[in-house]
């Protein structure tokens, strides 16, 4: 015999019963809990798999070759800087630091209109758009502006805690592969292409790049899936129905909230959370790879005894590939052992002793050129911190995705703007390659962001414990509160006894 479950509400004010209500009550919570089960436990792991398999192979395939092209639209300045651009125009002051404050105003301007225009229209229609647009470095930082929190945005909806962090360092490993691909192109083109139709090699780089990137940018229209719960039509050749059930079904596992339209409310909403600061600034000052970017330049400033160049045009793009191997090795390395591990403090730890060591070998500038040079690499393994910060804000906030995207616009905003203008400071090119402040001030930031990472783990354990009385005490009267009802219409039947 079933039991009816009483609680105060289906009791009415005079003390009646409705049992009607009770069991339209009922039946509601049977039903939602049914749904959920079917889509829970009708996912096969080997279907769940072969799921994620097909989003990898897809959809961060082409997030990849995208990112990789935006960042050889970055990067391909300096190596174009120190390829013959600094002669044949005359860039003899700080001019390549301008370059870079352009963009990335432009980038900075852009970041918060994406990140709400994107949660309107969704991001299969407006980063591949963007993409084609080029023009002076401003307008290229413009238009480039939407996509990391964009792409970061899908990850952080398609993907689990344990899969995001590894996914992430996937898409952004395409920084150092675009860096690298920069050099390497600038470096062939320089040696093979140079004075070809009257254009000098360095010009050739920007050509080239622009045709592949437009290129790329038409395939994403077809590529990028959109969110789960509002899918991109373009995308239904490889996300049948089946796939955005398996995909819904995997967000209420965590309790993932579906991507809303972000409105002004929202939006002030967002920076209530103390999350979205902390994460935010420590996601700016961790990475401290911006002394890595003018590696090359250090590297052009060595002679020979004889007063000649000690490393040629090809070299001097060629060695920070290095760099940026080491860059994308430590990435995937860090990020999936954090998620296979299910932790993110540790690897933050070790990612700023590493980061710690390096700026304090470039501090001390030591007489051997090897070791010298090693302080250089081990900077690019700062750029870790980005994925893993990411990550943690992700799994932290999937009940929050509104705060999520414009944690992830305000994170990258804060990022350029202490690369953006930091660097004119500490970095002028004119002091190359002996910068009085620039190692020393990026060894504060590397503290401060140590110190940040520290107390973000006590302040997310704090904010569980609190969720944690607050459900329970919550349970605690709503158990009270059906122990009254109890007795009141065990008093109702008592009297009309």
């Amino acid at each position: 015999m079933a039991t009816q479950v009483i609680n105060s509400d289906n009791v009415t004010p005079g003390g009646a019963i409705d049992i009607d209500q009770d069991q339209k009550l009922s039946d509601a919570k049977v039903t939602s809990a049914d749904e959920d089960d079917e889509l829970n436990h009708e996912i096969d792991p080997k279907e769940e798999r072969a799921f994620v398999w097909r989003l990898d192979l897809i959809f961060l395939t082409i997030g990849f070759l995208g990112y990789t092209f935006k960042y050889l639209d970055q990067s391909n300045i300096s190596n174009a800087y120190v390829s013959g651009m600094k002669e044949d125009l005359k860039l003899y002051g700080n001019q390549l630091n301008y370059f870079t404050t352009y963009f990335n105003i432009g980038y900075m301007i852009m970041l918060y209109p994406s990140c709400i225009i994107i949660s309107h229209i969704g991001p299969s229609v407006w980063l591949p758009t963007l993409e084609q647009v080029y023009g002076i470095r401003f307008l290229i930082g413009f238009c480039e502006g939407a996509t990391w929190p964009g792409y970061y945005t899908i990850i952080s909806q398609w993907y689990l805690p344990h899969e995001i962090a590894l996914r992430m360092a996937i898409y952004n490993i395409a920084q150092p592969t675009g860096a690298m691909l920069s050099g390497a192109m600038q470096g062939a083109l320089a040696t093979n292409l140079q004075g070809s139709l009257g254009r000098a090699g360095w010009r050739w780089a920007f050509i080239v790049n622009g045709a592949l990137t437009i290129f790329i940018a038409l395939l994403v229209f077809f590529v990028i899936p959109g969110f789960p719960d509002r899918q991109n039509p373009l995308t239904k050749w490889y996300l049948k129905p089946r796939h955005i059930e398996i995909a819904r079904a995997r967000s209420r596992r965590v309790g993932r909230k579906p991507q809303r339209p972000i409105v002004p409310k929202s939006f002030l909403r967002a920076f209530s959370f103390w999350q979205l600061w902390a994460f935010a600034i420590s996601w700016a000052i961790g990475g401290n790879t911006t002394p890595g970017n003018y590696y090359n330049l250090w590297l052009k400033s060595l002679k020979n005894p004889n007063g000649t160049l000690t490393y040629s045009v090809g070299l001097l793009n060629y060695l920070p590939l290095i760099g940026q191997a080491i860059q994308l090795v430590c990435e995937l390395g860090f990020s999936g052992l954090s998620d296979f591990f299910g932790t993110r403090l540790p690897f933050l730890l070790a990612h700023s002793t590493i980061n710690i060591a390096s700026l304090i070998i470039l501090i001390i500038r030591p007489k051997n050129r090897h070791t010298y040079m090693a302080g250089w690499y081990l900077n690019y393994v700062g750029g870790v911190s980005t994925m893993l910060i990411t990550a943690w804000a992700s799994e932290n906030l999937e009940a929050e995705p509104e705060v999520l995207t414009v944690l992830f616009a305000s994170g990258t905003i804060l990022s350029y703007l202490q690369s953006g203008f930091v660097p004119i400071a500490a970095y002028p090119a004119s002091q190359a390659p002996n910068w009085h402040i620039g190692a020393k001030l990026y060894l504060g930031f590397a503290a401060v962001a140590l110190t940040m990472f520290i107390g973000i783990h006590f302040g997310l354990k704090w904010e569980a414990k609190k969720k944690a009385e607050k459900l329970a005490e919550e349970e605690r009267e709503s158990t009270a509160s059906g122990t009254e009802a109890v007795d009141h219409v065990q008093g109702y039947f008592v009297d009309k006894v």
